[in-house]
This record gives C-alpha cells, sequence and structure tokens, in this order.
C-alpha cells in the first residue's frame, strides 16, 4: 500500500496541521518524558510527555509486535 502525501494533495491542510504540531512540540520540550521501550526487540517504541496515562498499546515498527505498557506516572522524589 502506498503512503499518502497530504502536503501534495491538501498544502493548506498541511500547513496548518503542521503549525499546530510544531506549536504542541514546543509546549511538550520544556517538559519530562520517557521513552517506552519494546521488549522483545529493545526498539524505541513511543515518547510520553508528563501527565496522566492509563494503559497504552503500540505496535513496534521495528519487530511489528503488539506491546502493551502499563499506567505511567510521574512524580517526583523526596
Amino acid at each position: 500500500m502506498t503512503k499518502k502525501s497530504i502536503r501534495e494533495q491538501d498544502p493548506e491542510r498541511y500547513a496548518k496541521v503542521k503549525a499546530e504540531q510544531e506549536e504542541l512540540k514546543r509546549q511538550c520540550s520544556a517538559q519530562m518524558s520517557l521513552a517506552r521501550m519494546c521488549p522483545y526487540c529493545g526498539h524505541r517504541v513511543i515518547i510520553q510527555y508528563r501527565g496522566q496515562h492509563s494503559y497504552l498499546q503500540e505496535k513496534c515498527p521495528n519487530c511489528g509486535e503488539e506491546v502493551v505498557f502499563p499506567p505511567l506516572l510521574f512524580r517526583r522524589a523526596n
């Protein structure tokens, strides 16, 4: 299956979404984050930023296995 090029098909929408994504990246860059690694192959599957999280299911782009991650809680050590 070929990938669609949204940049070429709808450049106006692409520019709008790209600007929103850049703003979100800017906001998140100052927050604490954690890389979630695939337990099968050790590949980085997702990066989670500080906030409230429940269970998360992702497909590893490296080995293709479905991985379920437990809830994540960020807190400061005393």
